[in-house]
């Protein structure tokens, strides 16, 4: 015993004498020891193991219990005591078994790789068909109740049972649709109020109107630069309890602060012109001035173009009340309108049916006009065989009020044709001037022609009603002179001539009353550059604007300053006409409408699909 116990001092003397100088030789040493990396075999396939691969480096993992080992038991003796270890039951299989077992493990592996990637991709296909939908201003349900049904049908129809699996995995229901709407529209919103505060200079379009439920809804747009070319974006829709300026200007300043925009980036805005819109003390653009006084407010050039039309003068206010009265007689009894359809078509005539009036709309007068004197003939038939209405067929036969009509349809043909190029995307204060002005020319033509020669050839219609322009002559130039009068009026400064190095850089002979030295010094630099030249031909006002502001920053500046602000709120009343179509009175109960009108009309910046899709975990149904 006494052997044994100095034995066992020995070795244990021996060992620590082994580790302190291993320590020492660790320690004066600077080299890393480095692990040896250990690769599979196929005869390891005999003890149960095949590999993963982990960042380069082969694990073994046991076909049985799926364990992964670490690299450096990949050897045959550590495999075979794992093996013998833990399934002992396993011994007599031989590595034919074990194979077979691999390959349904991986066959196994490939349908779920397979189920996983049909659910993303019903994913994805659930976010594009949600933006269908939004797109459509369609409601939510829709895609469960019909659009699913309906390509169950056809793909069953088409490709047979296993394709209607397939796609039935798609997720339809009415609260996923809204999510996915509301994702989307979280993203647009969130790129554009990035795009807002990387560009630090916007200008705004605001307007409000009553929906079908009579709730009043806020609309906004901003205009903004990309840095290559102007953008024209949805920026939000909100609720409205009262209309006052102060209001408006709160839920303004809300959206502001929740984004991080700042009001000393709006350079511009543009409203329809209302009391709580335009006032000095008290309303929104007042308030709005008082956070930046530098804003631009511009008065919507298509309404004060259609307070322009609206002065008619007694005659013809009389004629065009007339028509009117004409029109309802018909349009508000279905029977009247069946019969005058009937007559039309007896008749051969090229239309069937009138036009009702609408004060509020721009176009509502010409459209009505137009329709009533390419009737008339049809019209008188009608009230003749109505014998009741004595003072309709009086009027329609009677040239001088013909005479009349005829050159309303005219004027209002030209007013409407104004009205209508006003409108668009990318308009900006220059072009919208230009056209004005034009019209502004032709009336002080028209005027001189008349005048001068009793002539009338202008109105076409009118020519072939009042030839000779006996009855129409004093009226034509009366009214002529009303609409200058209007425009001088509503347009007071529509000659802007020290705008003109925008419209042209290039030309030699420029008003540069109101630019300043340095300003003066870039124009020459730009008018002296062939190769902008050569660009400022293919490209837009706005779009060579901020190509010249990269290299001339204060002259590009002032320039991308004057052509950024809208000129009208068009943006606002198509988003209105999307907003009837949205909110029916099927949909009346609905609280917002922001995210489906931010989906349908943006159009600069759209969601991120993919990224959305991506960005949400898949669970496939069971």
């Amino acid at each position: 015993m006494a052997d044994c116990s100095e034995s066992r001092k020995r070795k244990n003397n021996s060992s620590i004498n082994d580790l302190n100088e291993n320590e020492n030789d660790n320690a004066g040493s600077s080299k890393v020891v480095k692990t040896k990396t250990r690769y599979y075999q196929d005869s390891y396939l005999n003890y149960g193991f095949t590999f993963v691969d982990k960042k380069g480096i082969q694990h073994p993992r046991c076909l049985l219990c799926g364990d992964i080992l670490a690299n450096e038991a990949m050897v045959p003796s550590k495999l075979q005591r794992h093996f013998q270890t833990k399934h002992q039951n396993a011994n007599n299989k031989n590595s034919a078994y074990f194979r077979r077992l691999m390959d349904s493990q991986q066959k196994q592996a490939q349908l779920f790789m397979k189920t996983v990637s049909v659910s993303d991709k019903a994913q994805l296909a659930s976010f594009e068909v949600a933006e269908l939908v939004a797109m459509a201003m369609k409601p939510h349900t829709i895609v469960e109740s019909l659009i699913m049904p309906a390509c169950k049908i056809m793909v069953k129809t088409m490709l047979g049972d296993d394709a209607e699996k397939v796609i039935s995995k798609m997720p339809s229901s009415n609260n996923t649709v809204s999510r996915r709407i509301e994702a989307m529209s979280s993203d647009i919103n969130n790129n554009v109020c990035i795009l807002l505060q990387t560009c630090k200079r916007f200008a705004l379009q605001i307007d409000e109107s009553t929906d079908v439920s009579g709730k009043s809804q806020l609309l906004a747009f901003v205009r903004f630069s990309n840095g290559t070319k102007m953008l024209e974006q949805f920026l939000f829709c909100k609720g409205l309890i009262e209309t006052k300026g102060e209001d408006v200007f709160k839920h303004v300043c809300t959206f502001f602060s929740e984004n991080d925009l700042l009001w000393e980036w709006c350079v511009a805005i543009c409203t329809d012109g209302a009391p709580s819109m335009t006032g000095k003390m008290r309303d929104f653009t007042a308030f709005a001035k008082r956070e930046n006084p530098n804003i631009i407010t511009t008065h919507c050039f298509i309404h004060r173009e259609a307070l322009v039309s609206k002065t008619l003068g007694s005659e013809l206010q009389s004629v065009l009340d007339q028509v009117v009265k004409i029109v309802n007689f018909i349009k508000v009894r279905p029977v009247k309108c069946r019969l005058f359809e009937k007559l039309c078509k007896d008749m051969g005539s090229e239309h069937y049916t009138l036009l009702m009036h609408a004060e509020v709309r721009w176009l509502s007068r010409g459209k009505v006009l137009s329709p009533v004197y390419e009737l008339r003939d049809e019209l008188r038939q009608f009230f003749l065989n109505e014998q009741a209405n004595n003072e309709f067929v009086t009027l329609l036969a009677d040239p001088t009020w013909c005479s009349k009509l005829a050159y309303l349809v005219d004027i209002f043909e030209v007013l409407n044709a104004l009205n209508s190029g006003m409108q668009g995307n990318d308009s900006n204060i220059l072009s919208v001037t230009d056209k004005l002005q034009t019209f502004r020319r032709k009336l002080l033509m028209w005027t001189s022609e008349i005048e001068t020669t009793h002539l009338i050839c202008m109105f076409p219609r009118a020519v072939q009603a009042d030839p000779g322009a006996v009855v129409l002559h004093d009226v034509i130039v009366k009214h002529l002179a009303q609409l200058g009068d209007n425009l001088q009026y509503y347009f007071p400064s529509l000659d802007i001539p020290g705008n003109d190095w925008i419209r042209n850089p290039f030309h030699q002979q420029l008003d540069l009353s109101n630019l300043h030295m340095t300003e003066k010094e870039q124009l020459l630099d730009i008018a002296s550059d062939r190769t902008l030249q050569l660009k400022f031909k293919d490209t837009n006002l706005t779009e060579f604007g901020i190509m010249v502001e990269k290299e001339h920053p204060v002259l590009g500046a002032k320039a991308v300053g004057i052509l950024v602000p809208f000129s009208t709120t068009y943006l606002c009343e198509k988003a209105f006409s999307a907003l009837t179509l949205l909110k029916t009175k099927h949909r009346g109960c609905l609280l917002s409408v922001e995210n489906d009108l931010r989906v349908c009309l943006s159009t600069a910046v759209r969601a991120r699909i993919d990224k959305l899709s991506n960005s949400l975990r898949s669970l496939p149904s069971h």
